[in-house]
């Protein structure tokens, strides 16, 4: 017998993929429009340019990166055709979303709800403005997003039955949280207490270090191994949280811009309360589909869990890494699918279920606005149509453009912002990490035909190593070297013939931008 393609399982998900596919590309490409990029993903574009171009950089940025699955996930799509000049880490958002859409369609469809209205719910709850903020962002927080989809059916079965791959399951779920965003560390440290809690009681009588053991492990055996190259080529086990900008910080580094920070974050009675309310309010679906979970095992499991993303949100903003209870409450739309399946159509009609995922989009886009951090509040005004670009954001993309055909520049990439982006590659930059600008910096002479640097008294130029070595050099340019280019805080000079005579031997001809 013949299966129509049309109605193969295969089919159904690719359906969904697509059309989850073109959802965040769509929402993504309209805040783009109005010029919004987060700092997140600016860093991990560049991030990524550099890493594939230079090999001593990306050892040092694979090795002190965070998170470092995001930077892979990155590297990897940036192999694929046509991929030049495309945001990377935008690129791999839209993907996981649109994978997140296909699973959380596959699971509605498997429980009974029916192909069309199981993929619209799932596009309703993708669609939630949280969630999109997070994909256009650039941050790695859907890929976490995406973890936590796989670890909540496996904790059910878990629970159930004390399932051995299911603990599996849920141990590499955790570790692929750990190592997907920020986001996902505080929640991974939120759930550990849940997972003993969520284990069969017997199994825990029997034997708690093994139950530890299966559940931890993944997790730990990558953690110490990331740890190790840290301290190798950081110097240090924690190099990868050693800046005040560090992402595993998150809003640390500028509390007085975070009026959550300021307000119901300042306390965990605050922001639990807070959260608990936020939670209700950005997805109303859940509280109704866990009341009419029959199964006592599922529910107490989605609860915990629920519980779970309420601690991350106490732990958050504790350690004021939290700029928004947002950033965390999109890990309750896995579980909102999950009781959606657990309660069934029988007891959560198709109707209801999808009226309450399109009531969750007003809902999500209510407690987003409430305090917002300025990354939100920017998307917000994105998506209402406004323009959102900022002015170094563009000096740095248009500097970078000029840079285009000029090689053998050095560069400090980790304080360029958008300009590798904007440039389109790293090749023929000599970055910070290199041995022969390493080299340079130490002599007090630079040997490259080009430098680009910062004006050393802007606030990133006091983070540029070359304009912080070279304190004059942004200001009066090397004895006999020539201005090329300026934009903004950036210039680039060029060398004078003798400094390439000491470098190669000889004079070397370069082409100017």
């Amino acid at each position: 017998m013949v299966r129509n393609p049309v109605t193969s399982p295969l089919f159904f998900y690719l359906i969904w993929f697509v059309a989850g596919l073109l959802l965040c590309g769509l929402l993504t490409m309209r805040v783009l429009d109005q010029g919004y990029m987060a700092d997140i993903g600016i860093d991990r574009w560049r991030t990524a340019l550099v890493a594939a171009a230079d090999a001593s950089a990306f050892r040092e940025l694979f090795a002190v990166s965070f998170p470092p699955l995001a930077l892979s996930a990155d590297l990897l799509v940036g192999l694929l055709p046509g991929t030049a000049g495309v945001p990377l880490p935008l690129l791999v958002n839209v993907l996981a979303g649109a994978t997140a859409a296909a699973l959380w369609a596959g699971l509605l469809q498997g429980a009974g709800y029916g192909r069309l209205p199981a993929g619209l719910i799932a596009l309703a709850l993708l669609a939630q403005p949280p969630l999109q903020q997070v994909v256009a962002s650039g941050s790695g927080g859907i890929l976490g997003v995406l973890a936590f989809s796989l670890l909540v059916p496996a904790a059910i079965r878990m629970r159930h039955s004390g399932d051995v791959n299911a603990m599996a399951m849920v141990g590499v779920a955790l570790a692929l949280m750990m190592f997907s965003a920020a986001s996902g560390v505080y929640m991974m440290l939120a759930l550990l207490p849940f997972m003993v809690v969520l284990a069969p009681s017997g199994m825990v009588s029997r034997s708690p270090l093994g139950v530890l053991l299966v559940l931890l492990f993944p997790g730990c055996f990558t953690l110490a191994g990331y740890l190790y190259i840290n301290w190798i080529f950081g110097g240090s086990a924690f190099a990868f949280a050693a800046g005040v900008d560090a992402v595993i910080r998150g809003a640390a580094a500028n509390i007085g811009a975070h009026p959550w920070l300021l307000g119901w974050g300042h306390t965990v009675p605050g922001s639990l309360l807070a959260g608990a309310v936020m939670a209700l309010l950005s997805l109303p679906l859940l509280p109704v589909a866990l009341g009419r979970v029959m199964d006592r095992q599922a529910r107490f499991t989605l609860l915990m869990l629920a519980l779970a993303v309420l601690a991350a949100i106490a732990i958050g903003s504790l350690t004021r890494y939290l700029d928004h209870p947002s950033r965390l409450l999109v890990y309750l739309l896995p579980l909102g699918v999950v009781a959606l399946v657990a309660a069934g159509p029988a007891r959560l009609p198709v109707s209801l279920a999808l009226l309450l995922a399109l009531v969750s989009l007003a809902g999500g886009w209510l407690v987003q606005g409430y305090e917002p951090a300025p990354v939100a509040d920017n998307w917000r005004q994105a998506m209402a149509g406004q323009n959102v670009a900022q002015m170094q954001t563009l000096d740095d993309a248009a500097f970078g453009r000029l840079l285009r055909n000029t090689g053998d520049i050095a560069l400090d990439a980790d304080a360029s912002g958008m300009l590798v982006p904007g440039r389109g590659e790293a090749d023929g930059l000599v970055l910070t990490s290199t041995d022969r600008l390493k080299a340079d910096m130490v002599v007090g002479h630079i040997s490259t035909e080009y430098v680009a640097l910062q004006d050393p008294g802007s606030p990133r130029g006091e983070r540029d190593r070359i304009s912080q070595a070279f304190s004059t050099l942004w200001r009066d340019g090397p004895v006999g070297g020539t201005l090329v280019a300026s934009r903004g805080a950036w210039r680039l000079w060029r060398m004078p013939d003798q400094s390439k005579a000491v470098r190669n031997g000889e004079s070397r001809g370069g082409q100017g931008p």
